[in-house]
């Protein structure tokens, strides 16, 4: 833009994006940002915007680099395991090269992540225009964002609707920002009061479903070792007594169901989350199974969205 932006305007961009320092919020800071600037300043609306999307996305972007880090993990471990076991005398040291690559791996991702929201948050702070890698010149494009238009704002409202369902990746935190959204925007948009609501509630859903079953795996767990111990599972002989051993087995086979379960829903809750975010940004309608639809029939006739031109 070749108007230099006002001080106040430099100070708001830059801490949208220098509140990456707390990234376990998510984008709550730039949405706040977002919601109290967005008819004041456009440069401070575009990267606000620009900056939740980018710490919204970043633990998608979290969960591939440690699976590919996983992967290459393995993949380096075998040849170097052949290469090296070639002299047994450096056998030990091979479990310590793989956790060497693991950790400069995490450890130089995060800090890569770090480093660009700082990046962005000093281009700001000197009135400078600031683009996160791939995302940032996408998003211009999709809202239009340059010196002779106004932001596109229907764009606008799915790129905000479609992170209320992307920080479902977020634990306990994720809810945060659809109810934000919700309690702001509500009353603005029927598309945003929608699709907050509904990641509201599904993330919700899934929250409370996660603290029940970790309370279970908890009783589960201690459970087993009150049976064993403090109710004197083992007799002299170190035998376990029949109906105490019944009893840890079922305790066992609720901690494997539960376990079970995890590790076939959390894909499910993350792979449906991924497909909401990414159909609502490009602004098609997307309901959760079963709860899309409970929400839709609640609302009043003039919130729905095919109400809204």
């Amino acid at each position: 833009m070749n108007t230099s932006p006002a001080s106040d305007d430099k100070i708001m961009a830059a801490l949208a994006h220098g509140s990456i320092f707390l990234a376990f919020l998510g984008p709550v800071i730039p949405l706040v940002v977002w919601i109290s600037q967005r008819r004041k300043s456009r440069y401070v609306r575009f990267h606000a915007l620009q900056a939740m999307g980018y710490q919204a996305l970043l633990f998608w972007l979290w969960i591939a680099g440690i699976i590919l880090i996983v992967a290459l993990t393995i993949c380096l471990a075998f040849p170097l395991s052949i290469f090296i076991l070639k002299d047994s005398d450096n056998a030990g040291i091979v479990p310590f090269i793989i956790q060497i690559f693991i950790f400069i791996s995490i450890f130089g991702l995060m800090g890569l992540s770090f480093l660009t929201g700082i990046l962005g948050a000093v281009f700001c702070l000197l009135g400078r225009e600031f683009r996160y890698p791939i995302i940032g010149k996408w998003l211009e494009r999709h809202l239009s964002y340059n010196v002779d238009t106004e932001i596109d704002e229907v764009q606008e409202e799915n790129w905000v609707a479609g992170l209320c369902h992307a920080t479902a990746v977020l634990q306990l935190w994720g809810i945060v920002t659809p109810l934000i959204v919700w309690f702001t925007q509500k009353e603005r948009s029927a598309r945003l009061r929608f699709h907050s609501m509904q990641a509201a509630v599904y993330q919700g859903i899934a929250l409370v479903a996660y603290m029940a079953g970790m309370v279970l795996y908890m009783l589960s767990f201690f459970g087993t070792f009150f049976i064993l111990f403090a109710a004197g599972a083992m007799n002299e002989g170190g035998e376990i007594r029949g109906p105490i051993g019944a009893a840890m087995l079922v305790f066992f086979g609720v901690t494997m169901i539960f376990w079970l379960v995890i590790n076939l829903l959390v894909p499910v809750y993350y792979l449906l989350a991924g497909l909401a975010t990414v159909r609502v940004i490009q602004g098609h309608h997307f309901r959760y199974p079963i709860i899309g639809k409970m929400i839709e029939k609640r609302l009043e006739p003039s919130q729905k969205l095919e109400a809204v031109p």
